[in-house]
């Protein structure tokens, strides 16, 4: 099962204590300035709040706090931390708490059962906020048309963090989906692109899915 929209500011913090976001003030306007590891930690958060089991661990630990993983320390994580980063992340696609999409699934949710080039649409207007429409900024979710599968804003918006390393030797992690600050090319469905996993932007947060085992 997959979220229908981009995981809101209200959420994030009502879990992490926190909101990183530089656009605030509306209701339900989308997380952003998250890493990737933000992402992943608040899946765990949010699994154990809710009774569930947490997906991803770190050094075989499940507990997001204890992970030492500090944007705030640039130059220890690109120096020190990070050289061994894919190996020590690891997800268990079979416990039932909450995690990141990989890509395959993120793209087949966004095209809805459908066939167009953005998730609902071929017009991008109809679904999505881009370059063009979104006046430099993020909008509140599920503004615009839904897909097929009655999904929001999986193009444009923010673009959403998947599982999924960019390659074995590098700490790079997909995204999909484009965003607010992109062009139209960048927010089709098989449009992909990766920052490295402790990047953090104003056009980039993510959505949840669980394995229901349905």
């Amino acid at each position: 099962s997959i979220l229908a929209t981009e995981v809101a500011q209200e959420l994030y913090e009502s879990v992490m204590g926190e909101n990183p976001s530089e656009f605030k003030g509306e209701k339900n306007l989308p997380v952003e300035n998250v890493s990737w590891v933000d992402a992943v930690a608040f899946c765990n958060e949010l699994s154990v709040k809710e009774g569930l089991n947490p997906c991803y661990s770190y050094k075989e630990n499940t507990n997001a706090a204890q992970w030492g993983l500090d944007n705030n320390e640039m130059s220890d994580w690109l120096e020190n931390k990070w050289k061994k980063f894919n190996k020590s992340f690891a997800c268990d696609i079979t416990a039932d708490g909450y995690r990141l999409p990989t890509v395959a699934e993120w793209q087949w949710a966004a095209m809805g059962g459908q066939v167009f080039k953005c998730s609902g649409s071929d017009n991008l207007d109809e679904v999505g906020w881009y370059d063009k429409n979104s006046e430099e900024k993020t909008h509140p979710v599920a503004q615009k048309k839904p897909n097929g599968y009655g999904l929001y804003d999986m193009s444009g918006n923010v673009c959403e963090w998947c599982w999924g390393s960019y390659s074995s030797f590098s700490n790079g992690r997909y995204n999909c989906g484009g965003s607010w600050y992109d062009i139209a090319d960048f927010c089709e469905v098989g449009y992909r692109y990766w920052f490295d996993a402790y990047i953090t932007d104003n056009n980039v947060g993510f959505r949840i899915v669980r394995s229901t085992g349905k």
